[in-house]
């Protein structure tokens, strides 16, 4: 394991890049999900803003009469993927009305196909690589932060797991919020790291202006978000009561560039969300009451949660077994179209390897965390600080998922990849240190 921190650095970039290959080559071939239409569709909102120019379009409408499908769907999502998908769709040529309608859930394959809620290939293809592509992003990004946090040998090993997790690959890839979801995700975290090791102003507006951005990309980063303020902002205080006489005042100066961060990243948002122009207090209220609404709708529809066995299953099978959900309406199984992608799909290489992959699989990858947890905690040659944001951070995003998560949709538990790739590599590092001592003295 030495030797693999002596080699050139260029290696690290062509890893990256093969992974990234990895990512792209696999797009054509997975298969297609109604959000896919949706996003698409919502793409719309780029022409209206960049095209069109008409800012009523995309602006709340408090008598729900413009478009109040769009508004939906508007205040329910972030907006960075589908202006994405929008800014793709209009450079490869397409007018407003070469658009796809929104997909009908309440009808079938066929219907949807029928009445034109089914993007061509030559507007999916494209709009899906934009998300591939970030999730590329992502994914080395976070090969930079294992690297900078840990070691090389695990950036490596995390990079890897990252790249061939099927259900990353299936979600990242397809043309909805995931991509960008994860890129931010990453982006936060790497700003959060650098903060807490460097303290300097700038790196404190680059937090604010890169957490609004991902509450933008997709709401529920509204997590991480909080999980990287909390653990930078504990760290100090409590490094800083320990030291008040010394730290005293950079811890005060530290809390007040963090809260500054906080009020810039609302004010990023609020400036990249244009329907929440005007009374952002009134539109984020109006904003639950729709989750909550679409929460009680799904909950109702789809199977969920009983029992806090009911949510230790759902983690072990998303998160450690990790099989891919190719879709959470069991109806589409019915659909012959539908089958014939996932079959084919499987046929290639470019589905990923579950690394737990199977009940005990799963176990022994949940135990390969939980070392690595317990491990990185009385680790004293990994700087203080970064051992404290990995582990407020990694063990909130389970605890945080675990509790709130009431569906069985593996989509919700994307936000844990990263730090089971992270931690779990880790953990296989130390154990290959360990046995190459003994097998070498």
């Amino acid at each position: 394991m030495h030797q693999l921190r002596k080699i050139p650095q260029w290696i690290d970039v062509l890893w990256v890049s093969l992974l990234a290959i990895y990512v792209l080559a696999g797009v054509t071939h997975v298969p297609f999900h109604g959000d896919e239409s949706t996003l698409i569709y919502m793409g719309r909102d780029y022409y209206y803003h960049f095209i069109e120019g008409d800012m009523s379009k995309i602006q709340y409408d408090e008598t729900w009469t413009i478009n109040p499908a769009e508004q939906h769907l508007r205040l329910l999502n972030g907006t960075i993927p589908k202006y994405v998908f929008g800014l793709i769709t209009s450079i490869n040529g397409y007018l407003f009305d070469d658009i796809n309608e929104q997909w009908d859930w309440s009808n079938d394959y066929d219907y949807n196909a029928s009445t034109g809620r089914i993007p061509s290939q030559e507007l999916l293809i494209p709009a899906r690589m934009g998300s591939a592509i970030q999730l590329a992003l992502a994914i080395t990004i976070f090969f930079i932060i294992v690297r900078l946090v840990l070691n090389r040998p695990s950036a490596y090993l995390a990079s890897l797991y990252l790249t061939l997790n099927p259900a990353i690959l299936l979600n990242g890839r397809r043309a909805m919020m995931e991509g960008s979801h994860l890129l931010f995700m990453m982006l936060v975290l790497l700003a959060g790291i650098l903060v807490i090791r460097y303290r300097k102003w700038w790196l404190f507006i680059l937090l604010g202006i890169l957490s609004g951005l991902a509450l933008s990309a997709k709401h529920p980063n509204a997590v991480i978000i909080a999980l990287v303020f909390v653990a930078c902002g504990s760290y100090v205080v409590l490094h800083g009561l320990r030291h008040f006489k010394s730290q005293g005042r950079a811890t005060i100066q530290f809390i007040v560039g963090l809260t500054l961060s906080g009020i810039l990243a609302l004010a990023v948002f609020y400036a990249t969300n244009p329907s929440w122009w005007g009374d952002p207090f009134s539109r984020a209220n109006t904003v639950l009451e729709l989750r909550n609404e679409l929460l009680d709708i799904q909950i109702e529809q789809f199977d969920t949660y009983f029992t806090a066995s009911d949510q230790i299953n759902a983690l072990l099978n998303f998160v450690f077994v990790a099989q891919p959900q190719y879709f959470e309406v069991t109806d589409w199984e019915k659909f012959p179209v539908i089958t014939s992608q996932i079959e084919a799909y499987e046929q290639t290489i470019w589905t990923g390897i579950a690394i737990g992959g199977s009940t005990i699989g799963g176990i022994i990858l949940a135990i390969l965390v939980g070392f690595g947890i317990l491990h990185l905690a009385q680790n004293t040659t990994i700087l203080p600080e970064f051992r404290w944001f990995i582990l407020v951070w990694g063990i909130g995003i389970i605890i945080i998922t675990y509790l709130l998560t009431p569906l069985e949709w593996q989509r919700y538990y994307l936000p844990i990849y990263p730090f089971v790739g992270l931690i779990s590599a880790y953990s296989v590092i130390i154990l290959a240190n360990i046995l190459w001592k003994r097998f070498t003295q």
